[in-house]
């Protein structure tokens, strides 16, 4: 027997499914992005009651973007979850999960349709359940991003004003570089025609003293 329920999400199929497989890592400690399948934990059910036993989950499928599935298989019976990712548009998502009991001999015919009955309900509930918790995670992970774009952006802006800061005050020191260079040249310059007048000045004394004895 199995049941799907669908429904749709407003964020696009890859930020959903990177929120999802986020949560999947927290169950499956060795998972590999790039290779999960076979991937598996094996955990202690029923440990309070007479039924205690040993399940194994194991990844059994997996699509990036599209698909992702897990077997849980206890003695005889077998258990698929598989979730499917759509693309509605660029910021919609259909997510579809397929519960699936492949328990074979395990109930009568009567007790098959009992259990098709709870079993509906108890994956409509889980369903819903599972789909309040992944739209939380995907708005938190969503605030997370616009607010770290946020520091990225601000810290951007404090790093050109800083840049810029440095820059205006490299250009400052620069210009009064120059500026003392060019009152250095200027005070040289003068120095230079003051000695140049001086040197003019002896010049036409001597002019006119050796004029003076030539005429004596």
């Amino acid at each position: 027997m199995a049941f799907s329920n669908s429904a749709i999400i407003k964020y696009s199929v890859e930020k959903v499914f990177n929120v999802f497989v986020r949560s999947a890592k927290r169950d499956f400690p060795k998972f590999n992005e790039n290779n999960p399948i076979g991937v598996s934990v094996t955990k202690k059910v029923g440990a309070y009651s007479a039924q205690n036993s040993t399940l194994k989950v194991e990844i059994t499928d997996y699509k990036k973007n599209e698909l992702y599935q897990i077997t849980s298989t206890s003695h005889d019976r077998v258990y698929y979850s598989t979730y499917e990712f759509e693309v509605v548009d660029e910021n919609f998502t259909r997510i579809t999960l397929t519960e699936e009991d492949k328990t074979k001999g395990f109930f009568s015919w009567f007790n098959v349709i009992m259990q098709n009955v709870l079993f509906k309900n108890r994956v409509k509930r889980r369903f819903k359940f599972f789909l309040e918790g992944l739209q939380r995670e995907v708005e938190i992970y969503d605030e997370k991003l616009a607010k770290n774009s946020r520091s990225r952006a601000e810290e951007a802006k404090k790093i050109e004003e800083k840049a810029e800061a440095r820059r205006a005050k490299e250009a400052a020191l620069k210009a009064a570089k120059e500026a003392e260079e060019a009152k250095l040249a200027a005070e040289k310059a003068i120095e230079e025609a003051k000695l140049l007048e001086k040197q003019a000045e002896i010049a036409m004394k001597e002019t006119e003293e050796k004029a003076v004895e030539e005429v004596e």
